[in-house]
């Protein structure tokens, strides 16, 4: 395999861009610690790529002084021409894409977000973004978690746990969930103790989806055990059984508007409970992030809604775990969004 031609070999090693990136990143952060964060990459992925291009180069470009990294003479005139490396591939790069931003994005999301949110960002991404061709995968959250680890996804919003320690995770928004019955049920918008919801029969999505280990968490805090009536991998067949009378359900409150607002279900309020739980945006740690995805974990964070949203208030904007050094398209529907929800 020839390498292209932005790479080189030597000593048994590629340099690529990526390789010229990390570099820029550390020598402006000062540390491993602070360019792996701005990165999204682990502090091992970063150190590395620092030690191949000393090695490639025979030479430091780096002191190691009192854990903090001091750049040497050669690191400061490796890194001007690093900058003007990167600087003239990016031009190249804009200059033959008609946006600046294109590619594949292969995004994936568990279900709840899937129906509630996930669609309507698309929308708004890909008015944005009409050179980037995205991919959706909506599953559960286990699922999900399996594509990200075997690299089939680039990025996921998740509303369940994510349990490998591989998978980077920062949070989005807080989800609130509703407790929901038929409306001629003698709970409907009813005020109950979480013990009495407990004694009516449950109608549940499938043991592994979010909205179940949401009840099952809490639940736990009770000390009480769930044990559902109805399990189903369909969201609709779990409504259609509340709006017969056939038991009692919470899902993502998001995703009841339009059928609380038809007067379909009822809601039931409780006196000392509350459920709610946190969407996180993921992505494999050892996974480098293109420019198309550093913009669209922005969008994420900055339209996506927050714990405040409601369909009269426009969207807050996340505190951003890490630092993203892009910005929309100036005029581009995501910078004018009032409302992500339908």
């Amino acid at each position: 395999m020839f390498p292209t031609p932005y790479e080189t070999f030597r000593k048994g090693v590629f340099m690529t861009l990526r390789h010229f990136r990390i570099f820029i990143e550390v020598a402006s952060a000062g540390s491993i610690t602070q360019a792996a964060r701005n990165l999204y990459l682990t502090q091992p992925t970063v150190s590395t790529a620092v030690r191949e291009l000393e090695e490639h180069y025979g030479t430091l470009f780096f002191d190691r002084i009192n854990q903090r990294l001091r750049i040497t003479g050669e690191g400061r005139r490796f890194l001007d021409y690093a900058r003007h490396f990167i600087q003239m591939y990016d031009e190249m790069e804009l200059a033959f894409s008609n946006s600046g931003i294109s590619g594949v994005l292969r995004i994936g999301a568990s279900t709840n977000v899937g129906i509630s949110y996930l669609p309507r960002f698309m929308q708004l991404f890909q008015e944005t973004y009409p050179q980037v061709h995205t991919q959706v995968h909506i599953q559960t959250t286990a699922q999900t978690e399996a594509m990200l680890l075997n690299g089939a996804l680039d990025l996921a919003i998740v509303g369940g746990t994510i349990r490998s320690e591989q998978i980077a995770l920062t949070p989005l928004f807080q989800e609130h969930y509703t407790a929901i019955c038929a409306p001629g049920h003698p709970m409907a918008g009813k005020t109950v103790s979480i013990n009495t919801f407990m004694k009516q029969p449950l109608l549940f999505r499938e043991v592994g989806s979010t909205s179940y280990e949401v009840f099952q968490n809490a639940i736990r805090q009770t000390g009480c055990e769930v044990t559902p009536a109805w399990e189903s991998t369909s969201q609709e067949a779990i409504l259609e059984a509340v709006r017969l009378g056939l038991g009692v359900t919470i899902l993502p409150s998001a995703m009841l508007e339009a059928e609380l607002r038809l007067s379909t279900i009822s809601r039931i309020y409780f006196s000392d409970f509350s459920f709610q739980n946190t969407v996180h945006l993921a992505w494999h740690q050892s996974k480098f992030l293109s420019p198309v995805m550093q913009d669209f974990i922005q969008m994420a964070r900055e339209l996506l809604p927050s714990n405040h949203i409601s369909a009269q208030n426009p969207p807050g904007i996340s505190p951003h775990a890490y630092p993203v050094h892009r910005n929309f398209p100036k005029d581009s529907p995501a910078a004018t969004l009032t409302d992500l929800r339908y």
